[in-house]
């Protein structure tokens, strides 16, 4: 995290006092510094990650670490860019930490995409022509969104991404429609084989 402070925007001698009073030990002087810089700092989030529980959460973090870490602060330097400074550290490793639960969200649907294509493979060459035809049947039922995901997907071999963006949606999501249309048609299918 940021342990040298910017000396623009020098704080006023009032704040510089209360910063090295809370040096000296004195904890009731920082309670003032979050007063001032609160709304500040909670502002700097939001713009950065409009989340409304992670706001009020990140500027807590980023004002216990200043105040663990105060000691590293030169007092006279700008607290308000050093408490940026933290809380931007802060927000960077919120964002690193929800790419890589959406890439495991991802890679779980993908596994059960793959799953649900070992279990629907027909097994003899018998069950492949009404189960096709079954298949443009139980496709005709569905809407044409999902008609269309499933187009874009498995005809036309489009990458998530893209189908992603155009559908604006995660591609988590993308994944777990697909995934549920899937399953739906799979059902479909079995359905009127028994039929």
């Amino acid at each position: 995290m940021a342990d040298e402070p910017t000396t623009k925007n020098p704080l006023p001698a009032d704040e510089s006092e209360l910063i090295r009073a809370v040096q000296a030990g004195d904890l009731t002087s920082f309670e003032p510094l979050i007063d001032v810089h609160l709304d500040h700092l909670r502002a700097f989030i939001a713009l950065r990650l409009p989340k409304p529980h992670l706001i009020n959460e990140i500027a807590h973090e980023a004002f216990i670490f200043a105040f663990n870490n105060i000691e590293k602060f030169e007092a006279g330097g700008n607290f308000r860019a050093w408490i940026r400074a933290i809380a931007h550290n802060l927000v960077r490793a919120e964002l690193q930490r929800f790419a890589r639960q959406q890439q495991n969200q991802l890679n779980y649907a993908r596994h059960q995409m793959l799953e649900a294509d070992l279990v629907t493979t027909p097994t003899s060459a018998k069950e492949v022509s009404p189960a096709i035809d079954h298949l443009q049947d139980c496709m005709a039922a569905l809407s044409d969104e999902h008609q269309e995901l499933v187009q874009l997907r498995y005809t036309e071999e489009v990458p998530i991404e893209s189908i992603a963006q155009k559908f604006q949606r995660t591609q988590t999501n993308i994944w777990q429609m697909l995934f549920r249309i899937r399953k739906q048609l799979k059902q479909c299918v079995e359905g009127k084989m028994k039929a």
